[in-house]
């Protein structure tokens, strides 16, 4: 039996299991690498934790996992799960209008107890009498947390006291006590929490200062101090107060082949001591390219959580002929670039805490062969749990594209960019119909051509012309299949057409919340359009005719048709209306 055919079974069992995945060395203490011994290197034998080592040169990182469930949990046989829960909250995923994603959190609540250390000290039979309790003598122990694996898994368990569960992955953000009631408090954050500005910061930030003062001619330098020149790229470009260079290679400490004034700055005289900063630069690069380096460079997140194959199919469909070209020659918050990349280009970004992944998506229609669920208030959705707002200030009647930036040491600023992109609702904004703008400006540093400002403009206006509703609703577990970032076609009786007949609306998923575990889910979804369209690709070459190609094929693709859209068989296709 799986957990899908359990979440349906009638008397399922619930059950919630955290699980802590801390570092632990592979290592035997005493035993070749390991070179500690007792009296030698310390008074009693470690604790295979980083902390507790006693030979770092030779530390092997590894991990382990500790188990808990809740204290009245019907727990399996024979496994080492700590009942000690008791409350757990989660903060989901959330989306909003503009793409940005606010992080999803979790905070478990557990009660600390006596433990003798079998199963958690390897060598706890050569010690004396066991003090303390379990999370002080754990927290003790494990005094680097930070950024580890922690999972949620949710599910049943059955008659035979087996475990069928979905886990949701986040990363230990602290541990807070054990108070004196004895209280523990885990805090974990999605791998978003990453790119958090305080945190990680793209290009890095440069210690290298001039070792002397540099004319407007010079052609290399020296950083001070010594050894400095490490963290420096072989060739690349640097600021300087505020002129840019390049240079052509690196001797120790010493940058050669400088090219001054680069980039539209002017070159100038430096002092002593001044700062020399490494820039990042992007030449002609995919976002998904960008957007992965940011990530995984300058926010040290594991390439593990970024589906990259998916991320370049989408981009590949989407934005195939979106190729940035910039540089950022001031530490920047990696938050804060991502952010920008998702409000120039019109997409999403996501963590799917059950697949443990950031997901990119573009806002553009689903493909035919790739259809949104639909659901109802008859057959799906749980009585009384519909409703429907209003998001008037998620309207929009113009798009402001700032693109082009001056000069890369230039403020985002409306002022410090060359051209502007504008899109505007001219009907949405008469007397007639709203009477009012609603303007949403976007200084983009990401977008090199006024095609593809008019292109994401349009887009956005497309989806936010009209005032659109954010609706709310709950599902059965057995129905519970939809995730955060999906689109959803739902046809309801509150939202009505002219001849008051229930109207089917597509929606994008911004939020996805597990109620009650194992059993009910409440969603929100925010309009992005009616149900009628999707999109289709052009045919690539090899395609066949119309007449010789498969249902698929015919599904997914533009073919050349006659001026009424049909092909040579009478048959209607894809066509541009």
């Amino acid at each position: 039996m799986s957990f899908d055919d359990l979440r349906v079974k009638v008397g399922r069992k619930p059950i919630t299991i955290v699980e802590l995945v801390l570092d632990t060395c592979a290592n035997v203490y005493g035993t070749s690498p390991c070179t500690a011994a007792v009296g030698v290197t310390g008074a009693q034998k470690c604790f295979n934790t980083y902390k507790t080592c006693q030979d770092t040169a030779n530390y092997a990182k590894s991990s382990k996992t500790y188990r808990f469930t809740e204290e009245s949990s019907y727990l399996p046989i024979g496994e080492n799960i700590f009942p000690c829960i008791t409350g757990l909250d989660i903060a989901p995923t959330q989306i909003d209008a503009k793409g940005f994603s606010v992080s999803a959190s979790v905070t478990v609540t557990l009660k600390d107890f006596p433990h003798h250390d079998r199963g958690i000290d390897p060598y706890a039979s050569t010690r004396g009498s066991v003090q303390g309790s379990f999370f002080g003598k754990l927290r003790a122990r494990n005094i680097y947390m930070e950024n580890r694996v922690l999972k949620v898994s949710t599910g049943y368990i059955d008659n035979n006291r087996v475990i069928y569960s979905q886990s949701r992955t986040y990363f230990i953000d602290r541990m807070e006590g054990p108070d004196a009631n004895g209280v523990v408090k885990v805090y974990g954050k999605d791998a978003l929490r990453f790119a958090d500005a305080e945190k990680a910061k793209a290009p890095a930030q440069s210690s290298g200062l001039l070792n002397a003062d540099l004319t407007d001619l010079a052609t290399s330098l020296t950083l001070i101090p010594t050894g400095v020149g490490n963290s420096y790229a072989a060739s690349g470009t640097i600021r300087i107060d505020d002129e840019v260079m390049t240079y052509a290679s690196k001797s120790g400490d010493t940058l050669n082949g400088l090219t001054r004034a680069t980039d539209g700055t002017t070159a100038d005289t430096h002092d002593q001591a001044a700062k020399v900063q490494q820039c990042l630069r992007y030449t002609a690069q995919s976002i998904t390219y960008i957007l992965n380096d940011l990530f995984t460079t300058y926010a040290a997140l594991d390439p593990a959580y970024i589906p990259l194959a998916d991320w370049t199919l989408e981009n590949d469909t989407w934005l195939s002929t979106f190729q940035s070209t910039v540089l950022i020659t001031d530490p920047t918050g990696v938050k804060d670039l991502v952010e920008e990349i998702i409000e120039a280009t019109g997409c999403i970004l996501w963590w799917d805490d059950i697949a443990a992944e950031i997901k990119f998506k573009v806002l553009a229609p689903p493909l035919p062969t790739d259809p949104p669920m639909q659901l109802d208030e008859t057959s799906n959705i749980l009585a009384g749990s519909f409703a429907v707002a209003d998001q008037q200030k998620e309207r929009v009647s113009q798009v402001i594209n700032y693109y082009l930036l001056k000069s890369p040491i230039a403020d985002l600023k409306r002022e410090n960019f060359n051209s502007v992109s504008i899109q505007v609702d001219t009907t949405g904004e008469s007397l007639n119909a709203y009477g009012t703008s609603n303007a949403r400006e976007i200084l983009n540093r990401w977008v090199p051509t006024d095609q593809l400002a008019a292109e994401i403009g349009a887009r956005l206006l497309t989806r936010y012309k009209e005032t659109p509703r954010q609706i709310s609703f709950n599902l059965d577990a057995k129905d519970a299949t939809l995730k955060t970032g999906d689109y959803v076609d739902v046809l309801s009786r509150l939202i009505q057409d002219t001849a008051g007949n229930p109207v089917r609306i597509r929606y994008l998923v911004t939020e996805s919340r597990e109620m009650v575990v194992g059993s009910t889910y409440a969603y929100k979804a925010l309009q992005v359009q009616s149900a009628s369209g999707s999109a289709a690709l052009i045919a690539p070459d090899a395609t066949p005719d119309w007449t010789a190609a498969s249902d698929t094929e015919r599904r997914s693709y533009m073919f050349i048709s006659n001026d009424a859209g049909l092909m040579s068989d009478l048959a209607q296709g894809p066509h541009i209306v």
